[in-house]
This record gives C-alpha cells, structure tokens and sequence, in this order.
C-alpha cells in the first residue's frame, strides 16, 4: 500500500450544514487516519464542526474491528475516502448542549439516524431507513475530534479507561445477543469462533449460568478462553469436537449456537451443528455472501436472527463492576501515525484485539 500525507478535504454527516454556519474560515485542520483507494494515509481533514445538539469529541482511543479489517481489505465495500473506526472513546472537547462539561470521558453509539422516519419516531432509531453509521457510511472515530449528537454519547465511570471503552460497542451487542436468545441454567450454548467478539459472548452466556463451549481454530486465543475460566473449548481442526458436541447436548445438538467468526465457514458449522428447532444468531458477518438452502431452514424449523446493536448503559456497568474482562482480551496498542502497522498487526489470526490511541 502506498503511503503519503496531503491535505484531504472530507466530507461527513454534518460538514456541508456546518461549512454554511461557521464559514470556511474557521474551518481548522486536525490529523486523520484516512482510508483511501492507496490505502491507510495520515491526512490533515477538518475540525468537525459543533451543530446544534452536537458534541464535540476529543478522541483517544479507536478499537479495530472486525468490520474495520474487512473494509480495509477490500472485503466489504464502501465509499472512500472514509476515516474509519466506531469502538470510540475520548473526552468531551466540546457541546452545544448545556450540562455536559468538557473534560467528561464518555463513549458513543455508532448510528446517526434521521429522527424522522417510521422507526425513529418509534423508538427504533437502530433501524432508521437513513440512518449514518460512523466509521462505515460516514468518517468514523480515527481522527483527533469527532462531533456526534450529543444523545447517543454515554459517560465513563471513572473506572473504567479509554482503553476498556473501546470494548463497549462489541461487548452491547454480545448482551443484546443474550437477551434475543437466553438459555436457561446450565443449558450448553456453542459459540463459533474464538476473538474477542466470541469471548465477550462466552463470558456474557457463563454469567447468565448457561454451559458455554467455544469452538475455534486459534490454539492462542482458545488458551485465553481457558485463562478466562472458560473451560470447554474445541480446535474445530480436530476431528472429534462435534462427537464431544453431541455427547454434551444429548446426542442432538445445542439449542443455540452462536456464530462469531465472521466467515462463511463458521456460520456453516453452526447451522451442522444445532438441534432442529434451534436458534443461530450472527453478529460478524462482513459482507460475506452464503447460499442458503430455505427448505431445510423450513424442515428443520430454525430460528435465524441477526445482531448488530446493544444497550450501552448495561455494557458500561458491566465493565464497571468488574463482570466482564476485557484488559487481558488486548492485544497490542498503537498510535495513530502507525495506523497501517495497527492494522496489519490486527489481521493476524492469533491477534484478539488491537486499540489505537489518539
């Protein structure tokens, strides 16, 4: 990948309303990671402008994610340049809304919704029909500021660092997850996959009480499962996990099996392997595409649903009482001008979690 810097103007959500209300004038350069059709370059992009009900972030630290790899590889499509990144965390720069003090350490949802359409105006804003969403439809969090309004933005306890906040995102949908699809207690819920989304999910399922057994093909990251206190973990290379599978479910199978892996082979191995009239959920799909056969969906009266959002308010209180570990799931920090470094290192199969730092 080629690598320069030059002065990039980017556009997002917010900056054509806000070249109208401050003028071009004011518009100041902060340093970006862009992600270009030349790749990942530092780029000087413009201060976000501050709208009314827009808070100003001063970010400090960007998970990568799973999504975040698959766009940069060219896996899933999007518009570039985009600045990418939505595991954010940082400090309030500034607001336009009273109360909300600079200096206020807090993190953001992802979606930036219309606030008109049927959905918003019941409720659903996560499935608004216009709905942005930061970092893949519009710049994300790789940047020195971020304005976003200010209601999706949640304050950090004082627990918990811009580091661990970077798990919030992910760690909300791996609850949401739980929630579409509890088990009861000690019941066996297979997770597939062993990154950090599959071990946000098997440690979420062990707290509610299920049985929870993770089948991976990381050796490494199946060790930090077992660090974890998660004992029932599986190499899928092995030939004899689905046996030790079916010993445990009563020779049929769990009743939910949860794909984490963000490939087709995962979500295959999930579907082989619940009962019928079970339940697969999927999270990390990224722009895969799978022939799926209805009749057998049909015949077997599965439950097929998807998860792309959680509560973040039950995320936080989590990490701040200590319920879920999410410090020994990282793997390695960068800064930001060794952005593509940063990627690179996370693309490694063993690598669980990469944060850059602003």
């Amino acid at each position: 990948m080629a690598h320069k810097s030059y002065y990039l103007v980017q556009f997002n959500i917010n900056t054509i309303e806000g070249f109208i209300h401050l003028g071009t004038s004011q518009i100041l350069p902060m340093q970006s990671l862009v992600l270009t059709a030349d790749g990942l370059q530092i780029a000087d992009t413009p201060i976000p402008p501050l709208l009314p009900g827009d808070v100003r972030i001063e970010v400090r630290s960007v998970g990568i994610c799973g999504t975040d790899l698959a766009i940069w590889r060219g896996d899933y499509e999007v518009d570039l340049p985009l600045v990418l990144g939505h595991e954010i965390a940082g400090s309030i720069h500034e607001s336009s809304v009273p109360g909300i003090e600079v200096g206020t350490l807090v993190t953001t949802e992802i979606d930036l919704s219309c606030g008109r359409c049927w959905y918003c105006r019941s409720g659903d804003r996560q499935y608004c029909e216009k709905k942005k969403i930061l970092g893949i439809t519009c710049d994300g969090g790789l940047s020195e500021y971020l304005s976003v309004p200010a209601d999706i933005i949640h304050p950090l306890p004082l627990s918990v660092t811009t580091v661990q906040a970077t798990f919030v995102e992910p760690l909300a949908s791996a609850i949401q997850t739980q929630k579409r699809a509890p088990a009861k207690e000690n019941e066996v819920v297979v997770i597939f996959g062993s990154g950090k989304l599959a071990l946000l999910l098997a440690q979420i399922y062990d707290a509610s009480g299920a049985n929870v057994h993770i089948v991976g093909r990381n050796r490494q990251q199946l060790g930090l499962a077992r660090q974890l206190g998660l004992r029932n973990t599986y190499d899928s290379i092995e030939s004899n996990w689905k046996s030790k599978i079916l010993n445990v479910t009563n020779g049929i199978g769990p009743r939910i099996a949860i794909e984490a892996t963000g490939n087709i082979d995962g979500f295959s191995l999930a579907l082989q392997t619940v009962r019928n009239g079970g339940i697969v959920a999927l999270k990390s799909m990224h722009g895969c595409q799978f022939s799926l056969n209805p009749t057998d969906i049909v015949n077997r009266e599965l439950t097929l649903f998807g998860i792309s959002r959680g509560p973040f308010k039950e995320a936080i209180d989590m990490l701040d009482k200590g319920r879920i570990e999410v410090t020994r799931l990282l793997s390695k920090e960068f800064k930001l001008e060794e952005g593509t470094k940063a990627f690179e290192f996370a693309s490694q199969p063993s690598v669980t979690k990469v944060v850059i730092n602003i």
